[in-house]
């Protein structure tokens, strides 16, 4: 995968897919959930629409996109196995790759914080866009980026060549031990007992193997496509069912301490669902997506494998505090509450013009990346 030409672009949309995934799950749970809940936030804007003990459809459309950034990340390491599996991997051109991207990006996020400062020190109003930007989180960066980057440097350091050893039944066989040891509760919670975020380096590793799985055996061949449909629409039936559950319970309850004279009454707080990478509602929507991907019939195309190249730059600069903060000076919540279709055109629209600066930036840094290397003479003598 060197080369645009030699991608398979049917992969590549599922990268844009799922950077879209991701992007539009960010603006949830890092804006429009706090928007929910945060009494500053609802002070503000005065927009305490949902702080009422009621049952809204429109937080369980909401719902049913909490698994949709968890899905991208599997969805990532998944086309990861699916190519590197059982190969031999170039950790150095990787780590080079993710570090200069990194600086790259960081580098950016430098400049557009110190521009809103430059411009909150000097408005004339103290109620712009520019006095609600918070800098002093952008540089946390993606932590995806440093999980990503340890399911590649333990396949480098024996997974591909254990992975490589193994025939069908004894490959499923440590697919199915790793996958059981990271679902069960009181072995997942030793995993992260252990070490905090080992149970999603399990996972990590069961969808880089399952990558390469389906690359060598290809197990779900005889499984007719409308089968994966079929799935993806009753977990998300399930979703749904969950959280209706789930946020009445809640409500029943708010509706009984009120009755309780000797508890005084909170002010109603809506319930949102949250996911984690080892669940395994993501896993199956995730393996489900990726499979019907998978089958595509696509030619190369070069503009696809254009638009996908900057994923991972795209994921640097918008999963970061400054991001968030340039996202929460809009009233999502008053928009949910009185047009759920228009809050999920908003959303997408947002998600694209997000995808879209983080493109530019990466074609950018390309071609800074070109320019240094034709004048590389200029810092390194020649031997």
């Amino acid at each position: 995968m060197s080369k645009n030409s030699s991608r398979a672009s049917n992969f590549e949309l599922l990268r844009i897919l799922a950077m879209l995934m991701i992007i539009s799950y960010h603006i949830i749970i890092h804006c429009v959930n706090v928007q929910l809940v945060n009494t500053d936030s609802i002070e503000r804007l005065q927009n305490g629409w949902f702080n009422q003990p009621l049952f809204f459809r429109q937080l369980l459309g909401v719902s049913l996109m909490m698994p949709f950034g968890l899905v991208g990340n599997s969805l990532f390491i998944m086309i990861s196995g699916y190519f590197l599996a059982e190969k031999e991997i170039d950790i150095f051109k990787t780590s080079k790759k993710l570090l200069l991207q990194l600086l790259f990006a960081a580098i950016v996020l430098v400049g557009a914080s110190a521009y809103f400062i430059y411009k909150a020190q000097y408005s004339l109003h103290s109620d712009t866009l520019f006095s609600y930007i918070r800098i002093q989180y952008f540089n946390k960066m993606s932590w995806f980026v440093g999980y990503y980057f340890i399911i590649i440097f333990i396949a480098y350091l024996g997974l591909n060549k254990f992975l490589s050893s193994l025939d069908s039944k004894k490959y499923l066989g440590f697919l199915l031990a790793i996958l059981t040891l990271s679902q069960l509760g009181w072995s997942g919670s030793l995993l992260d007992d252990l070490a905090k975020g080992l149970r999603t380096v399990v996972v990590g590793i069961f969808l880089f193997a399952l990558g390469g799985y389906i690359k060598r055996f290809n197990p779900f061949d005889r499984i007719r496509a409308y089968v994966f449909f079929v799935i993806i629409i009753l977990t998300n039936v399930l979703i749904g069912i969950s959280y209706y559950n789930t946020a009445n319970g809640k409500i029943q309850a708010y509706y009984y301490g009120i009755t309780d004279t000797t508890v005084e009454p909170a002010e109603f707080v809506q319930y949102m669902p949250k996911y984690e990478n080892y669940s395994i509602v993501v896993i199956i929507l995730g393996v489900c997506i990726f499979e019907l991907f998978r089958r595509l019939p696509m030619p190369s195309i070069k503009v696809i494998n254009w638009i996908a190249a900057p994923t991972f730059m795209i994921y640097l600069l918008h999963d970061n505090g400054f991001a968030y903060s340039i996202w929460e000076t809009n009233d999502w919540v008053t928009l949910l509450y009185y047009d759920f279709s228009g809050f999920a055109v908003k959303l997408f629209t947002w998600a694209l013009a997000i995808f879209t600066v983080g493109f530019v930036a990466y074609y950018i840094y390309f071609a800074l990346v070109k320019l240094i290397i034709k004048g590389k003479w200029l810092f390194i003598k020649s031997e």
